[in-house]
């Protein structure tokens, strides 16, 4: 595990309809500027479906994977607020990966995103991983309204996690990429997503099973302290 390369925290969940209003706000007004303040932490940000599931997606950027099994977002694991322990009991259906950016092209966070997680066949993830990776920068990159894609490969849970309590992990994603295209609206997403990243094409490319697929828009983003 390269523990240098960019690193990527994402987390796809619905939540219990009775909790979603208190969910929206500890995520506004607690837990996004909580984890952009740690060390290490490029962004915080939270997006809403269009027609998609699951119905919320959140992103943290990292300048090393390593950000993610340092001491101080351990410290923040280990010491969930009141207010997060009773958030996280109410996630549904959720998927956590910790991952490594193998490739990244465009800089920027788009006011729209694309979500893709494939499956990775095992003893082949990094061959699978380049093909992906060249197939983004030959098809996706430079499109009109694209204006960020990433490549990011899940690794096996640890790091940090360890001590993170039950009630707030949600099901690891190792042995999966996740492709996420951000644009400045919705309609470039959907071209690609209905072109070069349509899932024939992807299992052409060499990719698994496509696992989820949604389209989201930007809810809120928090940069991280310099």
């Amino acid at each position: 595990m390269d523990t240098s390369a960019k690193g990527l925290l994402a987390v796809w969940t619905d939540v219990e309809p009775a909790a979603e209003a208190d969910f929206n706000a500890w995520y506004d007004g607690e837990h996004l500027a909580e984890r952009a303040a740690i060390a290490g932490f490029l962004n915080a940000r939270r997006y809403l479906a269009v027609d998609s599931a699951p119905r919320y997606f959140a992103a943290y950027d990292t300048e090393r994977l390593a950000t993610l099994g340092a001491p101080t977002y351990a410290k923040a694991l280990a010491n969930q607020s009141d207010w997060s322990r009773r958030v996280m009991a109410h996630f549904r259906n959720p998927t956590r990966m910790i991952a490594a950016l193998a490739a990244e092209h465009g800089t920027g966070i788009g006011g729209a995103m694309l979500t893709l997680r494939l499956g990775l066949a095992g003893g082949r993830a990094a061959e699978i991983a380049a093909a992906l990776g060249e197939h983004l920068a030959g098809n996706v990159v430079g499109r009109p309204g694209i204006v960020r894609c990433c490549l990011a490969v899940g690794v096996v849970a640890g790091l940090a996690d360890e001590a993170q309590t039950t009630a707030a992990r949600a099901a690891e994603a190792p042995d999966t990429a996740a492709l996420l295209v951000e644009g400045t609206a919705l309609a470039p997403l959907q071209v690609v997503a209905a072109g070069p990243l349509r899932a024939q094409t992807l299992l052409d490319v060499g990719a698994g099973d496509l696992q989820q697929s949604g389209f989201y828009r930007l809810h809120y983003a928090i940069v991280g302290a310099p």
